[in-house]
């Protein structure tokens, strides 16, 4: 699924009131470093989340806090992508927004050419359930030793950790069917009682890096289907239209891009056709497509 800024949930801010000067500064590091729109209602979050910080490093003020990444030692120590990491989370689970993973199977693997490879970016991986559930339908429909590899991709490093260990509560597996999870899980035992690893069989199709939609180098593959969902809403429309650009340079005429429920691209990039709600299919800019 996606890392996103947070927005929702009762956090607790013991650290002092956030200053306007040190809430805009947040929001102007945070739009430069990760592209996100941070608005005023996020100020009482932000604050809440940035308190332990605040304490862990012996701060009395965010205004100290907001020196010390921008001027400061934690500038150049790490602790910009702790600020990020913090200012990110990640509300995900297996087989969420099951429509794509329909569209995936019904129109793309069925017309997927035997022993061609097939390469899905997850560019907005969190923790790694949506990458996972990519490789599970992957094994499920072309086989689990076929021609295919997944790349999950997220600004945080502290998701990226957490998708390369692959070790979830069964809450968040609770919508993959149990033949699934008896061929592609192992289950815990002691004290991971109530948790569930990736098999390795899974693991070895997919890499998971850390990655800024917004800022890093392109990338070299070329891919047949991007997921990029829940993410592009918390940009401005220009960074929405930069980060579209982005991705579609890495995507094959005739591929698709698969956005959130709640994101339209209309209008915003012509070579993007919807095909269904939250379903592009990349065209050429003469409008032919090759499928």
């Amino acid at each position: 699924m996606h890392t996103q800024v947070i927005d929702q949930g009762e956090l607790h801010n013991d650290g002092g009131v956030i200053s306007a000067k040190a809430f805009a500064g947040f929001q102007g590091l945070i739009y430069k470093t990760a592209g996100i729109s941070m608005s005023e209602a996020k100020k009482s979050l932000v604050s809440g989340r940035l308190a332990k910080r605040l304490r862990a490093l012996n701060f009395k003020s965010y205004d100290e806090y907001l020196e010390y990444i921008t001027k400061g030692e934690g500038a150049g120590n790490g602790e910009l992508q702790i600020f990020i990491d913090l200012l990110t989370t990640n509300e995900t689970y297996f087989f969420r927004e099951p429509q794509h993973f329909d569209f995936l199977k019904k129109e793309i693997l069925a017309r997927h050419e035997p022993g061609k490879l097939l390469r899905i970016w997850s560019a907005a991986s969190s923790s790694g359930e949506e990458a996972y559930t990519l490789a599970i339908i992957l094994s499920e429909t072309l086989g689990i030793n076929a021609n295919w590899e997944i790349v999950g991709t997220d600004i945080s490093t502290e998701m990226i950790k957490a998708a390369r260990q692959g070790i979830y509560n069964e809450h968040r597996v609770r919508l993959v069917e149990k033949d699934m999870r008896h061929k592609y899980m192992l289950r815990g035992t002691g004290d991971y009682h109530g948790f569930v690893a990736i098999a390795p069989e899974i693991k070895k199709h997919v890499t998971f890096e850390h990655y800024n939609l917004v800022e890093s180098p392109p990338r070299k593959e070329i891919f047949d289907v991007i997921f990029c969902r829940n993410v592009l809403i918390y940009f401005s429309q220009e960074t929405k239209i930069r980060v579209l650009e982005r991705l579609c340079k890495h995507l094959k005429t005739g591929s698709y891009l698969m956005t959130g429920h709640s994101e339209s691209l209309h209008g915003m990039l012509p070579q993007l056709l919807a095909v269904k709600p939250s379903v592009y299919l990349k065209k050429d800019l003469h409008g032919k497509m090759t499928l």
